[in-house]
């Protein structure tokens, strides 16, 4: 599979965020802190990145983009993405300023 997922590596959300997308995922995901990545630049943006070559992908088109490599039984929430990305990103930034929400402690979250 191309393509790295970067992540803030520091936030327990985000960890076990990614260890569901991994499981989501059919093939190697490769997941990394964005703290690793020196290959170019990235857009000042807290969110979760899908680097594909040169080009970046934030919010809801990076998951979106990510999840059309799921296992055949998650294809099913890809029509969420039928809706316009402003409205998925808003939900995207909804879902991570309520990360205590979810159950999940973000102490050492860098965002």
């Amino acid at each position: 599979m191309d393509g790295i997922v970067l992540i803030d590596g520091g936030c327990r959300f985000c960890r076990f965020a990614s260890k569901v997308l991994r499981r989501m995922v059919s093939g190697d995901l490769q997941i990394i802190p964005e703290t690793s990545f020196t290959e170019f630049p990235l857009p000042d943006i807290d969110s979760i990145k899908w680097v594909v070559g040169s080009e970046v992908y934030v919010k809801s088109d990076a998951l979106s983009r990510i999840l059309t490599f799921s296992h055949w039984y998650f294809q099913p929430l890809r029509l969420v993405f039928i809706l316009p990305a402003s409205l998925l990103d808003k939900g995207y930034d909804w879902v991570a300023k309520n990360r205590l929400f979810w159950g999940k402690s973000v102490d050492d979250c860098a965002i």
